[in-house]
């Protein structure tokens, strides 16, 4: 089995876990070491029964390991990869057994899928997406690198998400092209093509804000 260590111990971390062990429930492969995690006041605590082992600067002290991100922020995802690259990390790629994917999808390094999501055919997904559970993608659907997607999403065929996206969950998105950057509220229909660096949000989706994204939305700036 393979050494694999988790980073960041927050609810997605937690929940990438508990992916890993669904993954060796059907075929064993990997041997979870715990979490690195910046947080000092969770140092060496047990979360769903694994140890946090230290911060993201000891990637170095686990040369045999492999890697997957445990963070659910675009940007942050992008951050950590960058802040660990110069110890040459290997990175897992996670992909659940209730998962079918076809071979003529493309998967880059370090992506995961949740449980029962729905991949059709053709479709490329960059390095270090997550796409979460029960998402639908139509064919030759594009997500772009570090791009989150969120439970419940359903992106029709040949629509394209930029990098470092967050699309919130339950959304709907046609066959449109969204830019780098854009956060899509919860709930939200994309109907046209999205403009990179911003906040859509509402039904049918409208700009809330432009600039560099938080990837959060207030209240007042939740989709109804």
């Amino acid at each position: 089995m393979e050494n694999l260590i988790v980073l960041g111990a927050g609810g997605l971390g937690q929940e990438i876990v508990w992916l890993a062990e669904e993954i060796n429930e059907v075929s064993p492969r990997w041997k979870i070491l715990g979490y690195l995690d910046d947080n000092p006041a969770i140092q060496g605590k047990m979360i769903v029964g694994y140890p946090v082992i230290g911060t993201l600067a000891e990637v170095s002290k686990f040369p045999d390991a492999y890697f997957f991100l445990g963070v659910g922020d675009p940007r942050l995802r992008q951050r950590m990869v960058e802040s660990v690259s110069k110890f040459k990390p290997r990175w897992a790629t996670l992909i659940s057994p209730t998962v079918r994917v076809h071979k003529s999808n493309r998967l880059g390094i370090g992506v995961g899928i949740g449980r029962n999501t729905d991949l059709t055919l053709s479709c490329d997904i960059g390095d270090f997406a997550w796409v979460n559970i029960h998402v639908v993608l139509g064919h030759e659907v594009r997500i772009g690198k570090f791009s989150v997607i969120d439970p419940n999403v359903c992106i029709n065929g040949e629509g394209v998400i930029g990098s470092m996206c967050l699309i919130g969950a339950n959304a709907f998105v046609r066959d449109v092209k969204i830019g780098d950057g854009v956060t899509v509220g919860a709930g939200s229909v994309v109907v046209k093509d999205v403009e990179a660096d911003c906040v859509v949000a509402g039904v049918p989706a409208k700009l809330i804000r432009t600039g560099s994204p938080r990837h959060t939305l207030s209240k007042s700036e939740r989709a109804e």
